[in-house]
């Protein structure tokens, strides 16, 4: 992830660094694109705190249309 605006609360960036590093790439990399019809990496992307889980917002990157991944808490 480039450092931008991308994180929206601390929270957020701790809930998603308390997963292990090899588990938040697989996730990065498995998301799935409508444009595209196949799991993709996304890109660019935000993190979210939602109620149970963190969503992660960005682009394909593959045609960079937008995706979206929810990652839940439990």
């Amino acid at each position: 992830m480039r450092k931008q605006e991308n994180v929206t609360s601390i929270q957020a960036l701790q809930l998603w660094k308390s997963i292990p590093q090899q588990t938040r790439d697989k996730l990065v990399r498995n998301v799935f694109c409508g444009s595209c019809g196949d799991a993709v990496e996304i890109v660019d992307y935000s993190i979210r705190q939602e109620k149970r889980a963190l969503l992660l917002t960005g682009k394909c990157r593959s045609c960079s249309g937008p995706v979206a991944r929810i990652v839940s808490n439990d």
